[in-house]
């Protein structure tokens, strides 16, 4: 039996700050589930009814990350939104009922020497412009 999966979706290099004099207060790594329904993993949906719900996913790892480690941004900021092996296995048995996926993220949260923080919402807004611009040059 063949053991595969795939990638849809990858951005590497992304920065969530608006200030390039920063110091690197740490590396984070976050890999998490993305549930979903009517559709492929790491795929398209019916309606593309969650396709915002993986980018307030992301928004919300980078965000927190941000703010355990004391920071105001983040920098070198990789995404990959991914169909495992298990993801496909479990879409296939449901018939397209249930399409599971995964997203890996990384990268270094920084202090800027401005100390304005990135709030929610701006981490939220950049995050959704980047995935956008990232599934268009796919």
């Amino acid at each position: 039996m063949l053991v595969s999966g795939c990638t849809t979706f990858k951005a590497d290099g992304l920065a969530y700050l608006s200030n390039a004099d920063y110091t690197i207060l740490g590396h984070f790594e976050k890999t998490e589930s993305i549930h979903k329904f009517l559709g492929n993993s790491a795929g398209t949906n019916l309606f593309n009814l969650s396709s915002d719900v993986t980018k307030d996913k992301i928004a919300d790892l980078i965000f927190m990350e941000v703010q355990k480690k004391g920071g105001n941004g983040a920098v070198n900021v990789n995404v990959e939104y991914k169909a495992t092996f298990f993801n496909l296995l479990l879409n296939y048995i449901t018939s397209g009922i249930y399409a599971p996926s995964t997203i890996i993220i990384s990268g270094d949260i920084i202090k800027a020497s401005n100390g304005a923080i990135s709030s929610e919402d701006e981490i939220r807004e950049q995050v959704a412009e980047s995935v956008e611009l990232a599934q268009i040059s796919n």
